[in-house]
C-alpha cells in the first residue's frame, strides 16, 4: 500500500497556498483522486524533486484537496502537474512546461485521463534545461523585458506630460489669459492670430449650440415640445399627449415664426431659443407651454 502522498517528505505546500490557508482556517485533506497517483507515483521516484502544492480545491466529500502542483529540482522549476478540463471528457491530468509546449500547436501542455500516461510523460519531459533550452529561455525574458521597457517608460512620460498640460490649460484659462490675449495682439504672426481668435469665436458658437441642443433634447424628453408634422398642407402638432391639426391660419403665431425661421436651415439643424429641423416636414419647436396662442 503507498505512502500517503501528502506526508511525502517531498510533497510540500507552497507559500501562498500555505497564507491562504491560515487565512481562511483550512487543511488539506489529501490529493484529488485523479492526481494521486500520478504525485504519488513521481515523487517516490524522485526524492530529489520537490512537488510544491500551488493550488487545492473540494474533492469527492467536499473537503479540501490538492490540485495542483509545481515541480522544482534544486530551486528550478520542471514543469507543473494539475487539473484542467478537455470538453466532454471533463477533468483531466494536465503535464506541462515549456518543452511539451514548444512540441505542440494547439496546447502548451500534455492532458490525459490515464495516470500511467501522466507519469511517462513527466519522465520523459521533466528535467533540469541544457544550455541551449537556458539560452532560449534567457532570450524570451530579455525579449520581454526589452521591448516592455520602453513600452512602461513612454507610458510613464504620457501621464506626466498630460499631468503638466492639464495645468497649464487651467493656468491659461485663468491667470495667464489676460496674458496669452496680449501676446495674440501684439506679438503673434497675423496667420497665427487669426487662427486663434477664429477658433475662440467656433468655441463660443459651438457653446451656445451644445446648450441648445441639450435644452432640445431634455424638453422633448419630457414631452414639453411642439412636434409639427407637415401633412398635405395642413399642420399636426403634438404637444404632451395632445395632437391638433392647424392650417396656415390658425397654427400659433409663436409656431410659424419659428417654423419660418427653421425653414432655412439644413436638416439635422437646431436654433437657439428655436428649435430643431428634422426634416423638410418635420420640426421640434421649442414653447411657452403657459402662452400658446392662435395665429392671426
Amino acid at each position: 500500500m503507498s505512502i500517503n502522498t501528502l506526508s511525502l517528505s517531498n510533497v510540500v505546500v507552497g507559500e501562498d497556498l500555505q497564507k491562504t490557508m491560515d487565512k481562511e482556517g483550512f487543511k488539506l485533506s489529501g490529493v484529488f483522486n485523479m492526481l494521486d497517483p500520478v504525485v504519488n507515483r513521481l515523487a517516490s521516484l524522485n526524492p530529489l524533486w520537490t512537488f510544491v502544492i500551488n493550488t487545492s480545491g473540494l474533492g469527492t466529500n467536499n473537503n479540501r484537496v490538492a490540485s495542483g502542483f509545481m515541480v522544482k529540482l534544486d530551486g528550478e522549476e520542471l514543469g507543473s502537474i494539475s487539473l484542467s478540463y478537455m470538453g466532454q471528457r471533463g477533468k483531466v491530468i494536465c503535464i506541462s512546461n515549456d518543452r511539451i509546449g514548444k512540441g505542440r500547436r494547439r496546447t502548451d501542455s500534455y492532458r490525459t485521463v490515464d495516470a500511467d500516461k501522466a507519469i511517462l510523460m513527466a519522465k520523459k519531459m521533466f528535467g533540469k534545461m541544457n544550455p541551449n533550452e537556458r539560452i532560449s529561455k534567457a532570450k524570451d525574458a530579455a525579449e520581454r523585458v526589452v521591448s516592455r521597457a520602453s513600452w512602461n517608460k513612454e507610458r510613464d512620460r504620457t501621464q506626466h506630460q498630460g499631468n503638466i498640460k492639464n495645468e497649464m490649460l487651467v493656468w491659461a484659462e485663468t491667470k495667464g489669459n489676460a496674458l496669452f490675449m496680449e501676446y495674440l495682439k501684439v506679438e503673434a504672426i497675423p496667420s497665427l492670430r487669426h487662427k486663434v481668435t477664429t477658433s475662440m469665436e467656433k468655441v463660443e458658437l459651438l457653446d451656445t449650440e451644445m446648450k441648445t441642443i441639450e435644452r432640445v433634447q431634455q424638453d422633448f424628453s419630457k414631452n414639453k415640445t411642439a412636434l409639427v408634422v407637415k401633412d398635405t398642407g395642413k399642420y399636426l402638432v403634438k404637444i404632451g399627449d395632445k395632437v391638433d391639426l392647424y392650417d396656415d391660419n390658425t397654427l400659433p403665431l409663436d409656431m410659424r415664426m419659428k417654423m419660418g425661421m427653421l425653414k432655412l436651415v439644413e436638416d439635422e439643424q437646431y436654433l437657439t431659443d428655436v428649435g430643431c429641423k428634422v426634416s423638410s416636414e418635420i420640426f421640434v419647436l421649442l414653447v411657452d407651454l403657459t402662452n400658446v396662442s392662435e395665429g392671426v
